[in-house]
């Protein structure tokens, strides 16, 4: 019975952990992948060969879009690719960007912490139905195109954790994963770098990155049957927070014509606070934005580590940054456990360049400032219960086998309001002002599939519900675990887990192909309804299955003024005896929420 948990515990983080850890990152043998001749593209510049799944879809992995970002282009803006060769066996995936390695590699616990990857990692993978290169040409076949930016908080993650060829096979799109860099390579804000010219002055170059790889898209594309004119963006976590960010950047107008936001966000960091903050000041601990590692700490650790001669503000102290190894750069920064905090500079930063001075969103209230295309904005019921099933002051953990809730009320009142500001800053809040600047075209979700099995008197359900990157598979489209599966998903609600599944694929391709999820050719789904922020009854789509209530529209509004009161109407409020301290757990990471709400205000934590 041992092993059976343990096994357990091993593939239930597999999953949980899929969009915000790296599982089997380094694991990516693709000795199995064969070229296929069918597969055999010719763009503008290459010819390029895949290969075809047991699904037979057509795949190409490790598609480099820019110029390596390495020596002289370390943090700087990404350059268009110019020395491709000319054939190019696209069977592999590439190298992650650097990272440190998550407690989970090679399908089992390791320790973490190595730092892994390569500075070599700016490529994308291709995933098609099967169409020859005749008929794309013949047939004049031009496919929605989606192109999925994964998650990890900016600093972990890979294309290759996602499986989405279910999706693309039953939803005939094309799906397109990119990678980008992370941590400190894609996002630093130092004063050196502003010294240098255009783009390259820029603090974000992850989303840098992600802006060429839309560019190499929109331009070749269409050599993999998909359309140019119909690209749609979207992540997860942050992922979620770059195609927002992506949404307001000028650099990015006109690169894509739809968007979804899955679990994001719109905080960004200052470049002054990206790089020096006193840390006397009176609201540092309770000011979620300033818990990141500034420029000048991560330089002078590297300093008294004797890594570098020159401390920040130095002269030269830029030069003796890119003489280090990425290993040495990375000593900097301290990786703790997943669940604990992460100890990382800022990412997301207004530069003034690739996201406006205001931020993202103020921005996202001008219709002049922003994409202004139909967007898709969601949240999941329980987005906090996947870091606070790690938290061992609410969870106790024996020897990584058996689970238990120290206080289940508080438990989920606090994964309640927790995961109710996640929802307010990443889908009340940006969806009136995209509203309010004109554009109509915005639909919401909550995703709320809550129903985990049960194991020797642990309920999943009450840990971990609708938690973070748990609505990922079912838009993928791939529930496989092998012998485990069943672990996860409880055999007798397979269908209705699966019909879920089903419906979300429609709604997400749909909305990909015309911007709006109800048109197209499937039957029997719910409407869903725009959304509107008027007298308070906005409506947003939730997303359950059958015996759950089902997928359907509910009244619902949670903008960051009325966090503080839904949970004064909440009955259950009455049991917490000192309210602002815990307001202030729960919505600490909510910029100006005491304000917003006049609120506590007195309150120090």
């Amino acid at each position: 019975m041992i092993k059976i948990i343990t096994k357990f515990y091993i593939i239930f983080l597999l999953i949980t952990l899929s969009a915000c850890e790296t599982s089997q990152s380094i694991n990516l043998d693709t000795s199995k992948n064969k070229v296929s001749i069918e597969t055999l593209r010719i763009t503008n510049n290459a010819e390029i060969i895949g290969t075809v799944d047991s699904l037979g879809v057509y795949k190409w992995l490790g598609i480099p879009y820019a110029e390596k970002p390495i020596n002289n282009f370390r943090w700087r803006a990404t350059r268009e690719l110019k020395n491709y060769d000319k054939k190019y066996e696209a069977v592999s995936f590439a190298e992650p960007c650097v990272q440190f390695q998550s407690s989970l590699t090679n399908n089992g616990l390791v320790k973490p912490g190595a730092v892994v990857g390569s500075e070599d990692c700016l490529y994308l993978n291709i995933y098609s139905p099967a169409f020859s290169k005749n008929s794309i040409l013949n047939d004049n076949i031009k496919l929605p195109v989606m192109v999925w930016i994964h998650g990890g908080g900016n600093t972990t993650g890979m294309p290759s954790e996602y499986n989405p060829e279910v999706f693309v096979r039953s939803e005939e799109i094309i799906f397109v994963s990119i990678a980008y860099r992370l941590g400190i390579f894609g996002w630093l804000s130092h004063p050196e770098l502003r010294e240098q010219e255009g783009e390259d002055s820029s603090s974000n170059f992850g989303l840098l990155d992600q802006i060429m790889a839309l560019k190499w898209i929109k331009e070749n594309i269409q050599f993999f049957g998909g359309d140019p004119n119909n690209i749609t963006i979207f992540g997860e976590s942050a992922g979620g927070q770059n195609v927002i960010a992506l949404y307001s950047s000028p650099l990015s107008r006109g690169l894509f014509d739809k968007a979804i936001s899955q679990s994001g966000g719109t905080t960004v960091t200052s470049t002054n606070d990206a790089e020096k903050i006193n840390r006397n000041a009176t609201d540092y601990i309770s000011n979620y934005k300033n818990r990141h590692v500034t420029t000048e700490e991560w330089v002078n650790v590297l300093f008294k580590k004797d890594f570098i001669s020159s401390k920040f503000g130095e002269k030269d102290n830029l030069s003796d940054l890119k003489s280090l190894d990425s290993l040495s750069l990375m000593s900097g920064i301290d990786k703790g456990e997943f669940w604990s905090t992460q100890k990382d500079l800022a990412r997301i930063i207004a530069d003034d360049i690739v996201i406006p001075k205001e931020g993202i969103l103020e921005t996202l209230g001008n219709a002049n400032k922003h994409a202004n295309v139909p967007i898709i904005l969601g949240i999941n019921k329980d987005e906090n219960k996947l870091f606070n099933f790690f938290n061992k002051d609410l969870v106790r953990n024996f020897f990584n086998r058996f689970f238990i809730v120290n206080d289940p009320f508080y438990y989920d009142l606090l994964s309640d309001y927790q995961s109710l500001a996640w929802r307010s800053n990443g889908l009340d809040t940006p969806a009136d002002m995209i509203e309010k600047s004109g554009q109509e075209n915005i639909y919401t979700y909550r995703f709320d599939w809550d129903e985990e099995p049960k194991i020797l008197g642990m309920d999943f359900s009450l840990l971990l519900g609708a938690a973070h990157a748990f609505e990922i598979p079912f838009i993928m489209g791939d529930f496989d675990l092998g012998n485990q599966t069943s672990l996860i998903y409880d055999k007798n609600k397979i269908q209705e887990r699966d019909i879920l599944s089903y419906s979300m694929m429609q709604y997400w391709s749909e909305f990909a192909k015309t911007g709006d999820p109800n048109k197209g050719s499937k039957k029997n789904l719910e409407r869903w309804n725009k959304w509107k922020s008027y007298d308070g009854n906005s409506q947003i789509m939730v997303l359950d299955t059958i015996s759950s209530g089902g997928v359907r529209m509910t009244e619902s509004y949670v903008p960051i003024e009325a966090l503080v009161e839904v949970f004064n109407n909440d009955p259950r409020s009455e049991k917490i005896k000192d309210k602002c301290a815990f307001l202030e757990i729960a919505f600490s990471w909510v910029d100006n929420w005491k304000e917003k709400n006049n609120s506590c205000m007195d309150y120090e934590g």
